[in-house]
């Protein structure tokens, strides 16, 4: 269960900037929504968050930095390469590279870690991991390949480490590398980020991926087939079947062909996915699997521009599936949108919306609609947003007099 990721000197966030999961005091009214979950250890944490911001704000860099360390943690010790396709400090005029900061606190049962790392596009600076029970402690902290602090009491991993590796270098991080050597601590913290996490950063890049992914698991997995149905008449009702159709080309070649039922003047009529579908109904086949993924192991589910193609009916549906009480509790989604029909406080909470906007000098701020003062519980969330009450809005006003005449 993700509670912050914090980033600084990252594409367009030159200073520290944290997204924060946390729960406010404030009470939930109505029993059969879950807008936020408690967990065994007393956190509390927001069930979705949806960040809002004008074109250009540095919403997708938000994505892009949380991508860019759960691509590093994943793939230190496999890509020799990984820093420098995924490391991009914010351009600043010294031609010093200064280290790019990362760092996400969880909650793992009843302890909370917080782990995080220093790097450029050559080596990583620092990296530390600490874990809270009862008071916040120490495990390790590293500065390049030198530990600076060493919890070997509750760390025994360290002691394998200070041995020397030859797999930990500049480029490779601690936690990657026991993690490949299944140790205890170290094996929680990547199974809480790179298996229960899932990024999708570029909808366009990942498509056929995440097409393929539910195409997989639709044949094989009947509890998801039928899930799978249900959710597509759920959003259609014209919709009555789902199935996958084989055929055989004339070379032999089996095809799989997505394929909706509807019923047309009492008849059932057939319709390709990818052929006659519209772009939302084909969205949501595509990351089917992936809602079901989260909805039911309770995982945490991060896209940028989710309401693309949707119609904003379906994108608020999709949102109350992670509030509904039928879901896991620790399941969790992340979504950049410009759908401000989502600022509602029937479904969102103060804490549960997210601002990213962009200073003169191309600096980026990230700021919650509960840091702002004087908004309230039931206030209208959309109107003053769009009023300008809340910031984080693109400024038109230099377009007006634009003429295609010169």
């Amino acid at each position: 269960m993700l509670l912050e990721f914090a980033v600084e000197n990252f594409k367009s966030f030159k200073d520290l900037q944290v997204l924060s999961l946390e729960a406010n005091a404030e009470k939930e009214n109505d029993p059969n929504v879950n807008r936020i979950v408690e967990s065994i250890g007393g956190y509390k944490t927001v069930k979705t968050k949806a960040i809002f911001g004008a074109n250009g704000s540095g919403k997708s860099n938000l994505i892009s930095a949380l991508a860019a360390m759960w691509k590093i943690i994943m793939y230190s010790l496999k890509d020799d390469s990984i820093l420098e396709n995924f490391i991009t400090p914010f351009k600043k005029n010294t031609g010093i590279q200064e280290p790019s900061f990362f760092q996400l606190i969880f909650v793992h049962e009843k302890k909370k870690y917080r782990y995080g790392y220093e790097a450029d596009s050559q080596k990583i600076h620092r990296e530390w991991l600490y874990v809270k029970e009862f008071r916040e402690v120490v495990l390790f902290e590293r500065e390049y390949q030198q530990f600076i602090e060493l919890n070997e009491t509750s760390f025994k991993e360290g002691k394998i480490i200070k041995k020397g590796l030859k797999m930990f270098t500049s480029k490779t991080l601690i936690i990657s590398v026991l993690d490949q050597l299944n140790e205890p601590i170290s094996t929680i913290v990547k199974e809480c980020i790179n298996n229960k996490i899932v990024i999708s950063p570029d909808l366009t890049q990942y498509k056929n991926e995440w097409y393929d992914h539910t195409l997989r698991y639709f044949e094989k997995d009947d509890s998801f087939k039928s899930w799978t149905k249900n959710l597509l008449i759920g959003i259609d009702e014209s919709i009555s079947d789902f199935e996958i159709i084989k055929e055989k080309t004339e070379s032999g070649t089996e095809i799989k062909i997505p394929t909706i039922y509807r019923k047309v003047n009492n008849k059932k009529v057939s319709f390709t996915l990818k052929m006659e579908e519209a772009a939302g109904t084909k969205k949501i086949f595509d990351f089917s699997r992936i809602l079901y993924r989260c909805l039911k192991d309770g995982d945490l589910f991060i896209v940028d521009e989710w309401d693309a193609l949707l119609h904003p009916r379906l994108t608020r549906k999709i949102v109350e599936l992670f509030h509904s009480p039928d879901s896991h509790p620790n399941a969790q989604l992340i979504f950049v949108t410009h759908d401000t029909n989502l600022l509602d406080s029937d479904l969102l909470r103060r804490d549960q919306v997210a601002f990213v906007e962009k200073s003169k000098n191309g600096t980026s701020e990230i700021y919650n609609l509960s840091d702002i003062k004087g908004v309230r519980v039931n206030d209208l969330f959309e109107k003053n947003y769009l009023k300008g009450n809340y910031g984080a809005l693109p400024i038109l006003n230099s377009i007006e007099n634009l003429s295609i005449n010169g």
